[in-house]
């Protein structure tokens, strides 16, 4: 069913239009048929023998009986390896997005390379475009010598500037019937696939009628197989592409001139091996960066390491290349993404001055349409990172042991417990003492520290016993928690939402890249477009973390925890639930490059063997040493061994109180003494004020 739908599908394109074949077509060029479908049939491969593979035919726009025997000959194989689609440049093609299968084989039929523009054109939009396929180019016309090497290389040229390496020319012998197959070698004598400099004709074919003298000398010679069957007066093989048929021959037809049809065959340049081998001459793999940490670790004039240049080394060194780095500035890592192929971050790709391009980069729609991308490796996403929460004040530790009511209710126990104490006093006509003197002793034994009180009654001891136990408990409780107040930091909130970065008036910042993230109809997607400060140097804008309090910056998770501009104790990033995007990252390469498929099955090897998570800790654990270095062996003080030393700032707090106590009784003092020498001046009675102060 397959093979009548395919043919209904030529015919319609060869005959709509009124198409009308001419009667007198050359025989030169239709002698040549049988040699185009044999040497396809050596080009073109099918690695689905069971369920074909795609070999997409593109006519030329007049019509003629030479297109229709060819379309014919690949129709009428009868092991219907292939499926074809026949294809015109002249017309628009359909929507054949229901085609996922990719093109393995293309056979392209023009006069001259003046018309594989438009063909070519067209197979690039199509869901099927495949640049590793067997590109075949049949010139339908004769050609001088002189002429045909011109147009030969043309073609080669074309197809190169599109990324096609797996070609070759077809071009029929000027005044002959012999077919010739021309093509390159890109990795030839130690090139590097970067121009075509030598065309080689690797095949020769005619078929030919070769007169012999009898049938059986034709078996004898080894023309003519024992199993051929005769029709009409023509000896034919009944399998046309039978791998057990005879050497050089597959359709043999006696006449009666005694001659035979046969293929004569010549083939050159057998030990090139294939197109694109297997390594490269050691030539050089150009590859564009942004210094970009943990990705790429460097300065501004070499690299020095990097997940992905580890990557780079390992793909290289088993491809035999060469990798060369070439620095992208900040400034342009940082740009708004566009098509520009002058200034443009994507530039050097669409101009095809380079080969790839690394950075911990992530595919959009502009790189989708322009660029080829590799298999991800990595998971990285775009988040915001604001300052971490500065310390808390430390004065306040000694009172942050309990909340404000706690306090409160100690300080009415103290100051009602003293009134008791002073009533009882009072009964037992004690102590001549005030009740300034009998707060004292209620701090005293509620801080379980001795007391200078001796009550008579036996009911005042034993209210003294309970409070002695209160006080104990107090003690307890207070000294336990302040050792765990006194050595461990205290913070801030910390600023973790960007609604709360809203309402603290945070301003946002980031690459100019990054804006796009925000052209959403949402109100904090507006606020953040409005107020969004673009950074040309984000690791500049990381820094000013260090000083700004109140700014969120838009930046690579794995670039913040990695960046030499600031320490990862200095930044903190918001949680991956409030993420900006998370993409996955790859790199670059420019479209169609023919050495992807290679570096995608690279990748993916090394992806398996682990040695990702290897280099990735290998970064972290170089990060963590960089920082012990600049940060003189750690935040302990100079102890190696983790211990914390208090220092005054740890208990600020009770110097403090100290300091307003004594300043208290400071100005207690003055004042006593300012009234004694009032009441000497003026004699002044004792009175009950006087007593309760004196």
């Amino acid at each position: 069913m397959w093979r009548y739908l395919i043919w209904a599908a030529v015919l319609q394109s060869l005959t709509s239009g009124e198409v009308h074949f001419e009667q007198n077509v050359e025989e030169n060029l239709l002698t040549v048929v049988p040699c185009v479908r044999r040497l396809c049939e050596k080009y073109f491969k099918s690695e689905r023998a069971m369920k074909g593979s795609l070999a997409i035919i593109n006519i030329k726009p007049d019509t003629s009986l030479f297109q229709l025997n060819i379309l014919k000959s690949f129709n009428e194989d009868p092991r219907h390896e292939m499926g074809v689609m026949v294809k015109d440049g002249r017309k628009k093609h359909q929507n054949a997005s229901h085609v996922t299968e990719k093109a393995k084989n293309y056979l392209l039929m023009v006069s001259d390379s003046s018309e594989l523009d438009p063909p070519i054109n067209q197979l690039r939009r199509l869901p099927t475009w495949n640049p590793l396929a067997q590109v075949v180019v049949l010139f339908t016309s004769e050609m001088t010598p002189l002429i045909f090497e011109i147009e030969v290389r043309n073609a080669l040229q074309k197809l190169f500037e599109n990324s096609v390496l797996n070609s070759n020319v077809m071009v029929q012998r000027f005044g002959t019937s012999v077919l010739e197959v021309w093509t390159w070698f890109p990795y030839e004598n130690g090139g590097c696939a970067d121009d075509i400099v030598n065309i080689r004709l690797i095949d020769e074919c005619e078929y030919a009628e070769i007169p012999v003298e009898s049938v059986e000398q034709a078996e004898n010679s080894g023309f003519v197989d024992p199993e051929l069957e005769y029709m009409n007066g023509t000896f034919a093989n009944s399998s046309f592409a039978n791998q057990n048929d005879f050497s050089g021959v597959d359709e043999v037809t006696l006449t009666p001139q005694e001659t035979v049809w046969m293929f004569r065959e010549k083939h050159f340049f057998a030990d090139y091996g294939p197109k694109i081998p297997k390594d490269y001459n050691n030539c050089p793999l150009k590859v564009s960066t942004p210094i970009w940490e943990p990705f790429v670790v460097g300065n501004e004039t070499s690299i020095e390491k990097g997940l992905e240049v580890l990557m780079i080394e390992a793909i290289t060194a088993r491809m035999k290349l060469t990798p060369v780095y070439k620095i992208i500035e900040p400034e342009r890592a940082t740009a708004r993404i566009t098509a520009d192929n002058i200034t443009g971050f994507y530039a050097d790709l669409i101009k095809r001055r380079t080969d790839v391009m690394i950075g911990g980069l992530y595919e959009n729609p502009i790189s989708r349409k322009l660029l080829s991308s590799t298999i991800p490796y990595y998971q990285d996403d775009l988040t915001w990172c604001v300052p971490t929460a500065r310390h808390a004040p430390k004065w306040l530790n000694v009172f942050i042991i309990f909340n404000i009511w706690t306090w409160l209710i100690a300080i009415v126990i103290v100051f009602f417990a003293a009134g008791i104490i002073y009533c009882f006093n009072h009964v037992e006509k004690g102590y001549p003492e005030n009740y300034t003197w009998m707060a004292l002793q209620s701090l005293a034994l509620s801080l379980s520290v001795y007391a200078h009180y001796w009550p008579k009654r036996f009911s005042v001891r034993l209210f003294l016993v309970g409070y002695m136990f209160y006080g104990i408990h107090w003690s307890a409780a207070y000294h336990s928690f302040l050792i765990s107040v006194l050595t461990r930091p205290r913070f801030e909130t910390q600023v973790a939402t960007v609604e709360t970065a809203i309402e603290q008036d945070f301003r946002f910042a980031g690459a100019e890249n990054t804006l796009v993230f925000f052209d959403r109809p949402d109100s904090i997607s507006k606020h953040i477009a409005a107020v969004y400060q673009t950074c040309p140097n984000m690791d500049d804008c990381l820094a000013r973390l260090h000083s700004e309090r109140t700014v969120a910056v838009a930046i690579s998770r794995a670039h913040s925890h990695n960046s030499k501009s600031i320490g990862e104790a200095e930044i903190f990033c918001f949680a991956r639930t409030d993420n900006i995007q998370t993409y996955s990252v790859g790199m670059m390469v420019k479209k169609d490059f023919h050495l992807l498929p290679k570096i995608n099955d690279l990748i993916r090897r090394i992806s398996e063997s682990g040695l990702l998570g290897k280099w990735q800790v290998e970064s972290d654990k170089i990060r963590i040493d960089e920082d012990l270095d600049e940060g003189g062996g750690g935040g302990d003080g100079g102890h190696g061994d983790g211990q914390i030393v208090l220092k005054v700032e740890h208990i600020e707090g009770a110097f403090i109180l100290g300091a307003v106590g004594l300043g208290l009784a400071t100005i207690s003092f003055i004042v006593e003494v300012v009234y004694f020498k009032l009441k000497q001046k003026y004699k002044w009675d004792d009175t009950t004020f006087s007593n309760l102060i004196c």
